[in-house]
């Protein structure tokens, strides 16, 4: 069996574990084994929580270990995980074991899909997203790497989000519309139009801002 060890212990660290509980091969493929932050007293405040083993630097990798990332900030999270894959760290998938995941698809490593996601048929998710809650990636969606897409987001059939993108809650991306490299969608948006890289749209049809 492998032992999970969830990077980023505040915050959402506390979230990741209890959905890394809920998650298909929970305590038959993988269990957890602790948390690494460089804040060693980052749970120390809450009693009968798991404690913050060591930094993610200090830590010395074992042959079944195993990782997933829940630090929040992208850029951080991006050079936390190459700094650790260059040592030899593999990473794992949760998927919530309410999920919906299309056997079709094609999935990287590092995600989390969180529960009541649902990803189509032939669909290629990359390495290291967060699919939260509800969220719906409809058949042929191209999703690259680091992306966050939020609660009860939609991205409807064809849609193409590429690396580092934000999607915020309950927006909706029509139809084979492209997200640009870095770009960000706000909150109940919808996106009728291609959002060039780097750009943030919001609104009903979205617009740049």
């Amino acid at each position: 069996m492998k032992n999970l060890l969830i990077i980023g212990a505040s915050g959402f660290g506390l979230d990741v574990l209890e959905y890394a509980k809920q998650s298909l091969g929970y305590m038959t493929e993988f269990r957890f084994k602790g948390f690494l932050d460089i804040n060693k007293d980052a749970l120390s405040s809450t009693p009968n929580l798991p404690q913050v083993l060591c930094s993610e630097d200090e830590y010395i990798i074992q042959e079944n270990d195993v990782f997933i990332c829940s630090i929040g900030n992208k850029n951080i999270k991006c050079k936390c995980i190459e700094k650790m894959k260059a040592r030899g760290a593999n990473f794992i998938n949760l998927i919530h074991r309410d999920s919906n995941v299309s056997p079709n698809s094609i999935i990287g490593t590092g995600n989390i899909f969180l529960h009541n996601s649902t990803i189509g048929s032939k669909t290629n998710i990359g390495n290291h997203c967060l699919i939260q809650v509800g969220t719906v990636i409809g058949h042929d969606c191209l999703i690259g790497d680091f992306c966050r897409i939020d609660c009860n987001a939609v991205c409807v059939g064809g849609v193409k989000v590429m690396d580092n993108v934000t999607i915020h809650t309950s927006s909706v991306i029509n139809h084979h519309v492209t997200i640009g490299k870095n770009a960000t969608v706000g909150a109940c948006s919808f996106v009728i139009r291609n959002v060039k890289e780097g750009a943030t749209v919001f609104g009903t049809p979205a617009r740049e801002i």
